[in-house]
């Protein structure tokens, strides 16, 4: 099969008559089942999966936070692209080529609807990107600027922007019809300025320039947390340092009752309230970056996914006739990441957060009580160990306080 711009465009006219002769005397191959099978399997997979996700962050409590509801609208696109593209594909795959099927609405819808999908997964993408951003870097100013409310009006903004937007390839598409059939195709030749301009803003406004700021902010946050990291470190004592301190304050008073009883005071210097908040920024520290090499792999994956496809349609559009280069595999090769992106998404969240691991089962076991907190309270637990060693007469179970408390 030469359908050279695969689902989310039309076939170009001048190439129409080659690939309809030649699809009309091709039958359903072996490599034809086999990508009916993936498509099909990477369909289900994506689907599901970002249906959970939606269903997760929208139903359990504690989910509903700012970087999860742009999530939910990269699912939602993500799930609108296997919807609207594989009808084409199945079309493609199992029919003769030779008579489109789904009439002039179909062709307009199937060709609109795939681009809205991928290019609001690029904004949903840069949207979360600027929210992390803020939220590292500025976070005094997160408090009012990254909220429920106003990711939710960014959203839909982003929707209505996008929809408007897209709305050109309900004209731009149409179905046409020579001697050989109909097919779905553009109303615009290749070599036309405006065909020309359309693929160039597209690919320069909604590929390129999102991907570049998503890489020079990831890369400022990445300097800020290290920098974080480092400032941590330098704030915590040196172990020898806090077990000098535990030994100068281990007081022996013996007990003036006639039993045998030892009372062992212990004032562990610098340990029951600084290290606790040192713990706490560390775990703190911990999953906040967590979150963000999530947030930056899915970026990586949108963008190498979708280069294949962008930068052939790119060079198709730029150069003559002649020179277009599309030949079957790597056709089957740029559908198959774009299919691959649309679906591992719901599986980097369950690989990486716990959060959403957590979520997600009790999603499925339908435990509706589950909350889910940003940080686990390290701090509370630490008070309440240390407060046990003082008030117990036992040896001390932490291991700062038993080696000052073994030595004489």
């Amino acid at each position: 099969m030469t359908f050279s711009n695969i689902s989310i465009s039309p076939i170009d006219p001048g190439e129409f008559e080659n690939a309809i002769e030649e699809a009309s005397t091709n039958t359903v191959g072996s490599m034809e089942i086999f990508l009916i099978l993936l498509f099909s399997i990477l369909s289900i997979i994506g689907v599901v999966g970002n249906v959970l996700v939606i269903t997760v962050v929208l139903k359990v409590r504690g989910m509903k936070t700012p970087t999860n509801c742009y999530l939910v609208s990269l699912a939602a696109s993500d799930t609108l692209f296997f919807f609207a593209s594989m009808p084409h594909e199945m079309m493609y795959l199992i029919g003769n080529g030779d008579h489109y099927i789904f009439g002039s609405i179909g062709c307009a819808l199937l060709t609109y609807l795939p681009y809205l999908a991928m290019n609001t997964s690029s904004l949903s993408i840069t949207a979360f990107t600027v929210e992390r951003f803020i939220g590292i870097c500025y976070p005094y100013r997160a408090r009012t600027m990254c909220t429920v409310k106003r990711a939710k009006l960014i959203i839909c903004m982003l929707w209505i922007v996008s929809i408007i937007y897209h709305s050109q390839w309900l004209f731009l598409a149409a179905v046409v019809e020579d001697k050989y059939g109909t097919a779905c195709s553009f109303r615009l030749e290749r070599n036309d300025l405006s065909y020309k301009i359309v693929f160039l803003a597209d690919f320069f406004f909604l590929y390129v320039v999102p991907m570049l700021l998503d890489i020079i902010i990831y890369v400022k946050i990445g300097i800020t947390l290290s920098q974080c990291s480092d400032k941590i470190k330098k704030s915590v004592k040196p172990l020898s340092m806090k077990t000098e301190a535990t030994h100068a304050n281990v007081t022996m008073i013996p007990a003036t009752n006639t039993t045998t009883t030892v009372t062992t005071k212990l004032s562990v210097s610098g340990y029951t309230g600084r290290d606790s908040h040192i713990s706490g920024k560390r775990n703190s520290s911990k999953g906040r970056n967590q979150v963000v090499k999530m947030l930056a792999l899915v970026v990586a994956v949108f963008a190498i996914c979708w280069l294949p496809y962008r930068g052939m349609v790119m060079y198709n559009s730029f150069v003559s006739a002649e020179k277009h280069w599309s030949p079957d595999w790597y056709i089957n090769l740029a559908k198959t990441l774009i299919f691959i992106n649309c679906a591992i998404n719901p599986i980097l969240y369950n690989l990486m957060s716990a959060r959403f691991r957590a979520a997600f089962r009790s999603l499925l076991s339908k435990r509706k009580r589950s909350t889910y907190q940003t940080t686990a309270p390290i701090s509370a637990r630490h008070r309440l160990t240390t407060l046990d060693a003082l008030s117990s007469q036992q040896e001390p179970k932490s291991p700062l306080i038993s080696a000052g408390a073994s030595t004489p």
